[in-house]
């Protein structure tokens, strides 16, 4: 896995990482491999986490899981939630694109976009559509040298 990050230059050293942590097991072994190479890599890793609202007190607990995970590590913590099934219902959407684009408008948030310019760059851009893999995404922001 580290070969490939260096020969694809998928990380550098310098880079913040935001890893979308949802809770489940992908994206808590995309947390806990991305911790055990951060030293090598010379990034600095922090979580994401949104909460759909979608499973009532569960979301919640996970959202709490994912609180603590990054508190063990002592790691930032970026969070935010919205009912995504009112969102989906009002925009005449599916659960899952609603979900998406929450999402995503989060990650975006984070990352700076829509600010009139970032000195830093974005790496990498998030796709329009899921590869299956979106909450366990790692999102990384180059920082200045």
């Amino acid at each position: 896995m580290l070969s490939l990050i260096r020969r694809d230059e998928l990380l550098k050293a310098g880079d913040r990482v935001g890893v979308a942590v949802s809770g489940g097991i992908d994206s808590v072994a995309l947390l806990r491999l991305l911790l055990e190479l951060r030293n090598e890599l010379g990034i600095v890793v922090s979580v994401v986490h949104f909460n759909h609202r979608l499973r009532g007190a569960e979301s919640d607990t996970d959202q709490e899981f994912v609180a603590n995970l990054a508190g063990e590590h002592g790691l930032e913590f970026h969070t935010d939630s919205e009912g995504v099934a009112q969102r989906a219902a009002e925009e005449r959407v599916s659960v899952e694109t609603a979900a998406r684009a929450s999402r995503y408008g989060f990650f975006r948030h984070l990352l700076g976009e829509g600010r009139t310019a970032d000195p830093q760059g974005l790496k990498p851009g998030l796709p329009a559509e899921p590869n299956g893999a979106a909450e366990s995404r790692a999102l990384s922001r180059r920082t200045a040298p």
